[in-house]
């Protein structure tokens, strides 16, 4: 599953551990961007399915986020990240 990928990467590296924050901001961006790609164009399908998906991933990915070494140009790349499989492989790839 991509979100164990996402927390082993953040095992490792320099940086600052990671805030409550930061790791809800990773959250959020995970969810905004599956659902854009399942959802393609339709606000209103994403909207009512977020909070679900939200809920699902957000218990296992804080409890191993929280603590965990991360970069400021890592935090940067989740922002602009395109798709989670992008901010997966792109923004946490050299910290496995």
């Amino acid at each position: 599953m991509r979100y164990s990928v996402l927390a082993a990467a953040l095992l490792f590296g320099c940086g600052h551990p990671a805030t409550v924050e930061e790791c809800e901001t990773i959250v959020e961006r995970i969810v905004e961007l599956e659902l854009k790609q399942r959802h393609r164009g339709s606000e209103e399908a994403i909207r009512e399915t977020a909070e679900k998906t939200k809920q699902a991933v957000h218990d296992s990915t804080m409890s191993q986020c929280v603590g965990r070494r991360i970069t400021n140009e890592a935090m940067e790349c989740v922002h602009t990240a395109e798709t989670s499989q992008e901010l997966v492989d792109d923004c946490f790839d050299g910290w496995r």
